[in-house]
């Protein structure tokens, strides 16, 4: 059975409300809008004060040095570069656990063996993966908007700088979300269980570059290996302003499509 253009995108229709719809995801939604409401009027509306005030500007430096961030001390946007930082650090985390059930739980029900009836694989993977990415979209598109009201609230005559620059953090931020979506995707082909596949991510984003650093003291020919950790390149990129940081979404980028084609692969011969 062929893959369909349309069908995929109902898929992912489907997959978007479903997630929104559920009691699971609305209270999901609800809490991470109102940590993110609270990140953005408490620490991050501090920090970005003390950006904008001189009398506290020697102490931001130092302590954005201290943690290898001291270029956001150049941004005109003080709201949206510590939002750049923080949500840099933090979506790729939790689209891990969001994306991480794409078909683990239908598969252990017999559902997906029925939708195989109906769908081709591929319509149902893809379907899947760009349906989770629009739900990450949704948030990413709530926190920025929020963010964006933050700079306007606090200096009106930045509207205007602070709107040109949302769609660059957008499209950056959502390059760098989509290799954990993919990388969910793939171990919800592989996987049986919800909670070990997040555990596998997990271990994968956090784990595996302190290893391959560690080893890469003695043998530095496996540095390369850290191109296949999702994330690798956040750190480079929360240095950079997003024009810039685009220069490395050649990475996110390609783990993506390495991760989707593995899983896809998988996925088409696997026994439902």
């Amino acid at each position: 059975m062929k893959a369909n253009g349309m069908q995929v995108w109902l898929i992912a229709k489907q997959e978007l409300l479903g997630s929104f719809a559920s009691k699971g995801g609305v209270f999901i939604s609800g809490v991470f809008i109102l940590t993110w409401i609270w990140l953005l009027f408490s620490p991050i509306q501090f920090a970005a004060e003390a950006m904008s005030n001189p009398d506290q500007g020697s102490l931001m430096v130092a302590a954005l040095g201290w943690l290898g961030l001291e270029s956001l001390y150049n941004w005109s946007l003080p709201e949206l570069a510590v939002y750049w930082a923080v949500a840099l650090y933090s979506f790729p985390l939790f689209s891990l656990l969001m994306s991480a059930d794409q078909m683990i739980s239908e598969r252990q029900r017999g559902g997906l063996r029925f939708l195989t009836l109906r769908c081709a694989r591929g319509e149902i993977f893809f379907g899947r993966f760009l349906g989770h990415m629009a739900v990450q979209m949704c948030f990413l598109l709530a926190t920025l908007a929020i963010t964006y009201f933050l700079l306007v609230m606090n200096n009106a005559s930045l509207w205007l700088d602070g709107l040109l620059i949302l769609p660059l953090l957008l499209l950056n931020l959502m390059l760098v979300i989509s290799p954990c979506v993919a990388l969910m995707s793939l171990l919800s082909v592989v996987m049986n269980s919800v909670r070990i596949a997040i555990l596998v991510a997990i271990i994968i984003f956090v784990l595996a570059s302190i290893l391959i650093n560690a080893l890469a003291f003695d043998f530095s020919f496996i540095s390369f290996l850290n191109y296949g950790v999702p994330g690798v390149q956040i750190s480079q990129m929360a240095k950079l302003l997003p024009n810039n940081a685009l220069l490395l979404s050649w990475i996110p980028i390609l783990q993506s499509i390495c991760f989707l084609v593995l899983g896809y692969g998988l996925f088409k011969r696997q026994a439902i």
